[in-house]
């Protein structure tokens, strides 16, 4: 693609190297991006000549929503920093879909995605907006620990675990911002390296049906012992996972009696491999029996405890998609790559759950333990609600569901049902 009919600008942000390259130009909702063309037809994204990954696109359509709502009174001088952009697509929806966020930083140890971005913010008209740095994560983001510079909202998506640039992101980002982090090293967090797991998040891991749900609530963990060092607090505001990421966006202020108070958060979930019952717990303790088969338990943690979706902005989202002036005024929510009602149905389920509880259970387990067929997890929930027991579905899982009972009285009440 030559980028030269785009003005004075394309000879100062495009060199010959990269001009070598063969580019595509998309769109993602009103942003057009310029990627790799072979990122578009290979199986795996490479990360050379820069990163781009074109099935992460309802993980960015989800980010936008998120940070336009997070700020309930939008003042000036917000920031978004992209410390670690690849070709900068995240970086340029927020630039071209959130006007209201006047600065939007982008780094990256890669020069090419670093000029890619610099491209890409020219074909949007965002370039006077924008600022572009080649550098590495840590030694980038010490520019932006004077109070001065901290940036309103930080996003962290690495390419394997975050762990290592924890301690940089939380420096740099202002009292009561945002950071955003993302995970892919799914296999630590789901339990297939448990050594792995604890030495680089702290947590023991668990190897089960709701393992995504596990891996989230560690990572969350991890984030907050990390914050409490340096007598910050964080609150999670929404999380989501797939088998490939695991995704959390949490609000981090300055506390030191909130960051004292970091354990109340903290619990272990008690899991039988034998009848299948779990339950949280607030201490370590690996000799605990299961309270419904007496057999030998498993733990996993530490992991996030609380609330891990802000009920209230997810409204807000809610509201604002559903309104259509919003969407002409929100910069066209109709172009996301999800249907709407899709995205619609994927927040309503978070605005319900029961999120207080970090594990949930699937339908398919008491198919196979009432030897019958499984039933909807609409049904189960309104049957366990009709006995009086919270119940919600989960975002973790399309067949999931969470309960306060426990495994024998969630089979006494399906049993039940199925016998009617």
């Amino acid at each position: 693609m030559n980028l030269n009919k785009y003005g004075n600008n394309s000879p100062k942000i495009l060199d010959q190297n990269y001009q070598s390259q063969s580019w595509t130009l998309i769109k993602e909702g009103d942003t057009q991006i310029l990627v790799p063309s072979l990122s578009l037809i290979q199986r795996e994204p490479s990360k050379f000549p820069a990163f781009f990954n074109p099935a992460a696109r309802f993980n960015r359509d989800i980010s936008i929503l998120i940070y336009r709502n997070f700020l309930q009174f939008p003042r000036k001088n917000l920031s978004f920093v992209d410390s670690l952009c690849g070709v900068g697509a995240r970086g340029l929806r927020v630039a071209k879909e959130i006007p209201h966020i006047s600065k939007v930083i982008f780094n990256d140890y890669n020069y090419t995605s670093v000029q890619n971005a610099k491209a890409s913010s020219v074909l949007n008209g965002v370039y006077h907006n924008c600022k572009f740095s080649n550098n590495e994560v840590c030694n980038f983001l010490q520019n932006y620990c004077d109070y001065s510079e901290r940036g309103t909202i930080i996003d962290l998506d690495p390419f394997g675990s975050p762990v290592q640039y924890l301690d940089c992101i939380l420096r740099a980002v202002e009292n009561d911002g945002m950071i955003s982090v993302t995970a892919t090293d799914t296999a630590v967090l789901l339990g297939v390296y448990p050594k792995v797991c604890y030495r680089k998040y702290y947590g023991i891991p668990l190897r089960t049906k709701y393992s995504l749900e596990v891996g989230t609530r560690i990572l969350l963990a991890c984030i907050a012992m990390v914050a409490s060092r340096f007598d910050m607090s964080i609150m999670p505001k929404f999380a989501h996972s797939y088998r490939n990421y695991i995704r959390v966006y949490c609000k981090v202020s300055k506390s030191n009696r909130l960051a004292n108070r970091v354990s109340e958060n903290m619990g272990y979930i008690q899991h039988c491999f034998e009848c299948g019952n779990r339950e949280l717990i607030k201490f370590h303790d690996s000799n605990i029996k299961c309270q419904n088969c007496q057999k030998k338990t498993r733990m996993a943690g530490a992991l996030w405890s609380s609330k891990i979706f802000d009920k209230d902005m997810i409204s807000r989202i809610i509201q604002n998609l559903e309104d259509p002036l919003k969407h002409d005024a929100d910069n066209n929510n109709k172009n996301f790559h999800v249907p709407f009602e899709i995205t619609k149905k994927f927040l309503s389920v978070a605005n319900i759950e029961f999120d207080d509880l970090p594990y949930h259970y699937l339908s398919d387990e008491f198919g196979k333990l009432l030897h019958n067929s499984t039933l909807p997890v609409s049904n189960i929930i309104q049957s366990l609600q009709k006995e009086g027991y919270k119940s919600s579905p989960t975002i973790f899982s399309s067949t999931g569901f969470k309960t306060e009972a426990n495994v024998s009285q969630i089979q006494s009440i399906l049993n039940k049902v199925s016998n009617k």
